[in-house]
């Protein structure tokens, strides 16, 4: 019996520097670029009523073509630009306002490439049995709106996050049975 405690006790020690057992996730939308700088300077050489959409198709931004693209039609596009009555009433962009007169023939692509890491880190013992998870978030995520009418880019916006860097620590100090009582509520 005291032989298989300390066995136990040793093989608890040891995975307990085994920071590499936990588990890691990552989330990318498809993309061409690398970072968020090469995003931005593909984005940038977009220029409105002067870029055809074959052209925003080579720079990286394939709407029909790429992953995870969000097609607008011209309601949308209004509502995404200007989505409150207050900035309706202000002078829209001009794009938008030839977006509005063109009615059916304004399409707008939202795409939004990004890449996330999530990483556990700290000890395996603690991370295992619940008592104690530390998560590491990192990454980059870039949005671009394109309003195209009859195949001439007239509009564009972008946003996004440069870089994304956050951690999240959980302690539970009854470990595995933190979770028990969540299991055990009776529904009313």
């Amino acid at each position: 019996m005291n032989c298989i405690c300390v066995s136990l006790a040793s093989a608890l020690v040891l995975l307990g520097g085994c920071s590499h057992l936990l588990p890691r996730a990552e989330q990318e939308v498809i993309n061409p670029w690398k970072d968020f700088a090469e995003a931005l300077a593909s984005y940038d050489k977009i220029v409105p009523y002067a870029t055809h959409i074959e052209a925003v198709r080579e720079l990286g931004f394939a709407p029909n073509h790429s992953a995870n693209t969000q097609v607008l039609n011209q309601a949308q596009v209004v509502n995404a630009v200007l989505p409150s009555p207050l900035q309706g009433r202000m002078n829209p962009p001009q794009g938008i306002v030839d977006c509005i007169k063109a009615q059916e023939a304004c399409t707008g692509y939202l795409m939004e490439p990004s890449k996330i890491t999530q990483t556990r880190v700290g000890s395996f013992f603690l991370d295992f049995l619940n008592f104690k998870r530390n998560t590491v978030t990192s990454g980059w995520r870039f949005s671009a709106l394109v309003v195209v009418v009859d195949d001439v880019v007239v509009y564009k916006q972008w946003s996004g996050e440069p870089k994304i860097e956050s951690t999240e620590l959980r302690i539970n100090p009854l470990g595995p049975l933190q979770s028990m009582g969540e299991t055990l509520k009776v529904a009313p």
